[in-house]
């Protein structure tokens, strides 16, 4: 039992790193977007547009 509760322990650990890596990997994504666009990110939405803006 106390092998399995290791194993658990070590498997939420991962779990918890990969999610970090993740959301990490997101955030720097999303900056060098921004960083090659000049700050004209084409992924975010900038609503509608009337013809005389």
């Amino acid at each position: 039992m106390t092998n399995f509760l290791a194993k658990l322990g070590e498997l939420n650990f991962l779990y918890g790193v990969a999610i970090l890596g993740f959301l990490l990997g997101s955030w720097f994504l999303g900056r060098a977007i921004t960083v090659i666009t000049k700050g004209q990110n084409p992924l975010i939405w900038k609503g509608f547009k009337n013809k005389d803006d």
